[in-house]
């Protein structure tokens, strides 16, 4: 007998030395699991190797202990949560719609996020859940719950394979107004997740209250080996009431964001413009792509390489466009089956269909633009991204910041490759065509 596991591979239940069959039927009574997702074969789901994402970021509740007035989830108005918990997801439609389709979708991570995540009280076992299904697990957190001993728990239920991620937006009182938390607060936890020898990654979201602070707030992310990214300060949710005062423009992105994010590579994880040479990827990769979406591993814009879902089941293609753009929701459709016919994650996978700037682009495919900055700014989330401050002619113009890139890029591969997020052509079998370029031609 042959049983479906992650990223297409099957295992036979049949060998004594795969114990995995037997443990999963152990774990099925223990959790419900429904095992009969783990007895189909490939060929009763053409869709399985279609389309790839690597991770989902899913906003469990909208729940939560601070009142961030920007908040994206509108967790600070009350009300308005307590209306919703109602409809949030239990475990059971987690696991059947979410957890187990996304495995058919090539997930290889879980973020749990909120609100804030732990403030549900099944966290625990919604983390020992996606760990039992052979996936990795991150804890988007504000800290304030974070104690040393709800850290230990979570070691233990994720077997220490768990990675916390804080969101820390200034080292100033700048993080208090935006955060609703001092900053002590976070590096505590960030301190406490070295110890424990738990993975940690920092988020910070960037605006005009934090162009003069941005660059220090990365150097001591960089100097404790720590990742980050960029988050955008969004029209979403109770950004809407600050975003046109407070979202950053190109000007800002220029002077104070875009020169802190290219010249260390541990922030590589996903910012933009990103003005990486498509050959320079086509080689580093072997072609491996979601649809036109590069990965092996991700740059750029991230639209396309996530799957995001509410607390109420909607799905998006960007943590940032949830609420405002809905592919549909898992309790209509599993994710997997979702995915696959929607008409959004169809566009925005595929990068020839840019516009503006964006679609006659040398970094068109490596890049992307901003696709929530597209939207919010445009209305058109295939359009041009207003806080690029790069004006191509065509594909032939090539960025000054092409060379620096490329060189910290390179750096970038060996923390991704010991991060288990990038492997070498030489690794793994290519089984995509490159790239499209200039002309369509490879």
């Amino acid at each position: 007998m042959r049983y479906f596991c992650r990223k297409g591979r099957h295992f036979s239940a049949n060998r004594k030395s795969n114990g995995i069959a037997t443990l999963w039927r152990t774990r099925s009574i223990i959790l419900g699991i429904s095992y009969r997702y783990f007895r189909q074969d490939k060929r009763d789901y053409p869709y399985m190797l279609q389309n790839q994402f690597q991770i989902v970021y899913f906003e469990a509740t909208r729940r939560c202990n601070l009142r961030c007035p920007s908040c994206m989830t509108g967790s600070n108005e009350p009300r308005k949560v307590r209306r919703r918990v109602r409809s949030e997801l239990t475990l059971e439609e987690i696991r059947d719609r979410i957890l187990l389709p996304a495995r058919r979708l090539g997930v290889h991570t879980v973020g749990w996020s909120g609100g804030e995540f732990l403030l549900r009280k099944d966290a625990l076992d919604l983390l020992r859940l996606t760990v039992e299904l052979e996936l990795e697990c991150s804890v988007l957190s504000n800290c304030k719950a974070l104690t040393r001993k709800r850290l230990e728990k979570i070691q233990d239920v994720t077997r220490g394979r768990a990675k916390i991620i804080v969101g820390m937006n200034a080292l100033d009182e700048g993080n208090r107004w935006s955060r609703d938390n001092d900053s002590d607060r976070s590096i505590q936890v960030l301190e406490d997740c070295a110890e424990l020898g738990l993975g940690r990654h920092v988020v910070i979201t960037i605006g005009k209250y934090n162009t003069e602070s941005f660059e220090k707030t990365v150097d001591y992310i960089v100097k404790n080996s720590i990742s980050y990214n960029r988050s955008p300060l969004v029209a979403r949710g109770s950004g809407s009431q600050c975003f046109e005062q407070m979202g950053f423009d190109r000007n800002d992105l220029e002077k104070y964001f875009h020169p802190a994010l290219r010249r260390n590579p541990h922030g590589y994880v996903s910012y933009t413009p990103f003005f990486l040479s498509p050959e320079l990827h086509e080689q580093a990769s072997g072609g491996i792509r979601n649809n036109t979406i590069p990965e092996n591993p991700a740059i750029g814009c991230w639209a396309g390489s996530w799957l995001a879902i509410n607390a109420e089941g909607d799905v998006s293609v960007c943590p940032v466009l949830l609420d405002v753009l809905n592919a549909g929701n898992v309790r209509e459709q599993p994710l997997d089956e979702l995915v696959e016919s929607s008409s959004l994650f169809a566009d925005i996978t595929d990068r020839s269909r840019l516009k503006g700037r964006c679609g006659r682009c040398r970094y068109q495919y490596t890049c992307g633009g901003c696709r929530a900055m597209a939207y919010f700014h445009t209305g058109d989330y295939m359009g041009d991204d207003p806080t690029c401050f790069f004006d191509p002619v065509d594909r032939s113009t090539v960025s000054e910041h092409e060379e620096e890139t490329n060189r910290n890029f390179k750096k970038y591969l060996l923390v991704a490759r010991a991060a288990g997020v990038y492997k070498p052509p030489g690794d793994r079998p290519s089984g995509r065509s490159p790239l499209p370029t200039e002309k369509g031609k490879c």
